[in-house]
């Protein structure tokens, strides 16, 4: 028993247009799936920016497959050649399972990201105006194990995916050269099939429903964002008065600054709240000293990915820790001019570092001091959740100053 008609009609236009972008987007995603799997041949600017691009792709899937249900409610696929009954119930298994896989492999992969514990946000095209929230899921799935678990499933829908892609081309090139019907031509915007006319509700049905889906998702992920713990500038901490022979510090006139690398690509950023005790005689390098105190909700990070788990425990964990320390009292020459060394505390944790820098007296009694030192962040448990490997974050951040300080008054003047 066969079944089908003597007329075969092709697909209209709208259903030719979703199920090639949604053909290409899934060969995308399933070769950078793979890709996925071997990023060290990958160059290290593009690793992370791979990532995001899968994420912002596997949406798009989601989406026009919404859109491609919506559509296929009010335009239901035209007649086709005839075929067995074995053949035309595979085919509707094989389509049926195409339309669960489609919704199941995108939100598999969004259940990853939510249960991942790096809490990376997703910006969709990398634009950070473009966040995308993640799934409510309990808290006590948000763990590696959780990720773990999640990615597996995803991996394995994934290649349940390519295994349906395979038969599907299979089915098509069988009826195509085997059987000499027309069965690409259907889906093809070529050749002199009738087409299959065109249901005009689905045309605002299939765009409203992808609108609301993508429309609810940013503005939640807006929502998301806003709500998100925030390095925000606070008011510096009150100044110490200065010891005799130290020297005054002219904080509009100085900076503090730091650079770190993020997927290959150097990350900058400011350092707002801070003050300065200094006491330094050229002189007299065995009196010399400096401390100082850093607000860490005054730290700027102009990476949108850094900046969300910045804040967090990961991070700085500013609600636990809201100032960082650096206190110098070893002074040296150096060839290129003096060199110090102490230590720097974040988050409670200790750790020495040395601080080249020069010292140049000004005319007017002032003098031009600027330097830099660099610390290990593993060292203070900044990202050990996030990236204990340094594969995007490096290792290493270099604190940089240019401070402009005056004489302070002696005291009893």
């Amino acid at each position: 028993m066969r079944t089908g008609s003597a007329e075969v009609r092709g697909y209209n236009a709208g259903a030719m247009l979703l199920h090639w972008a949604i053909a290409l987007a899934i060969l995308f995603q399933l070769a950078g799936g793979f890709a996925m799997m071997r990023l060290d041949v990958l160059p290290d600017a593009g690793r992370f920016a791979f990532f995001q691009w899968h994420k912002t792709v596997g949406l798009l899937v989601l989406t026009l497959t919404l859109a491609r249900i919506a559509w296929r409610l009010l335009n239901p696929p035209p007649a086709h050649a005839p075929m067995s009954r074995v053949e035309a119930g595979a085919a509707h298994l094989v389509h049926g399972l195409f339309y669960a896989l489609m919704l199941l492999v995108p939100l598999s992969g969004w259940f990853v990201v939510s249960a991942s514990p790096t809490a990376i946000p997703t910006l969709l095209f990398l634009s950070e105006h473009l966040p995308w929230p993640n799934l409510p899921i309990p808290a006590a799935w948000r763990s590696e194990g959780g990720e773990s678990v999640a990615a597996t499933l995803h991996m394995v829908l994934a290649y349940s995916t390519l295994a349906l892609l395979v038969l599907h081309v299979a089915g098509a090139l069988k009826h195509s050269v085997l059987d000499r019907q027309a069965s690409f031509r259907r889906m093809m915007p070529v050749g002199h099939l009738p087409r299959q006319s065109t249901a005009l509700l689905a045309i605002p049905l299939a765009v409203g429903l992808a609108t609301l889906f993508l429309g609810g998702g940013l503005a939640a992920g807006q929502g998301e964002g806003a709500e998100a713990p925030a390095l925000a500038a606070r008011e510096a901490p009150a100044a110490q008065p200065a010891e005799a022979g130290g020297w005054v510090v002219d904080k509009a006139a100085s900076r503090f600054t730091y650079e770190a690398s993020f997927s290959g690509k150097p990350m900058t950023g400011d350092i707002a709240g801070w003050t300065a005790a200094i006491r330094f005689d050229p002189a007299d390098l065995a009196q010399a000293s400096a401390r100082i105190e850093i607000d860490a909700a005054s730290i700027t990070v102009g990476d949108p990915f850094v900046r969300s788990s910045a804040p967090g425990p990961d991070g700085l964990d500013i609600a636990a820790h809201p100032s960082l320390a650096v206190a110098l009292d070893r002074f040296e020459k150096s060839e290129t001019g003096f060199r110090a060394q102490g230590t720097v505390t974040i988050k409670g944790q200790s750790a020495p570092i040395e601080v080249p820098f020069t010292f140049e007296p000004q005319a007017d009694g002032s003098a031009h001091v600027a330097g830099s030192g660099v610390i290990d962040r593993l060292a203070f448990g900044l990202g050990t959740k996030n990236d204990p490997a340094a594969q995007w974050l490096g290792r290493e951040i270099t604190v940089r100053f240019d401070l402009r300080a005056a004489p302070a008054p002696a005291l009893g003047t």
